[in-house]
């Protein structure tokens, strides 16, 4: 299997996690909406486990994060992936005076996974290009 395919998964699983914890984000606040409206009343209270959704995707985003910063090759895309992923854990710590920036954080790895899936694709088109034994790297 070749880098551009590990990096390609990396990036994918990254992309999925962030908007899986952009959606879980979102729906918190809608949740409360809920519960005041109509389940104050009711007694509807959020799972326990719900808060611990959180860490998960912080553990699944590291994961993605570290395998596509080990497997690019561009600076930019390894300190892009490392910063968002650094205010996704300062959101989340910090969750009740910067919950804000949780979104920040996901809309940046999203694009920036986006970014280097198209790098690497872009490399492999141009590494399938060169003569037999070559790489890019040589160039």
């Amino acid at each position: 299997m070749s880098s551009h395919s590990h990096t390609s998964t990396a990036d994918r699983a990254g992309i999925a996690s962030a908007v899986l914890c952009t959606i879980h984000c979102l729906l918190i606040p809608a949740l409360f909406l809920v519960k005041v409206w109509w389940g104050a009343a009711n007694g509807l209270t959020l799972p326990y486990w719900w808060a611990y959704l959180d860490y998960l995707f912080l553990i699944i985003s590291f994961m993605a994060v570290r395998h596509a910063a080990m497997h690019t090759t561009s600076p930019r895309v390894k300190r892009s992936l490392w910063a968002f992923w650094s205010i996704l854990v300062i959101a989340i710590v910090f969750e009740d005076m910067l919950h804000w920036m949780a979104y920040i954080a996901s809309a940046g790895l999203i694009t920036t996974h986006i970014i280097n899936i198209r790098r690497m694709k872009k490399m492999a088109v141009k590494e399938q290009a060169l003569p037999d034994g070559q790489s890019l790297k040589e160039f």
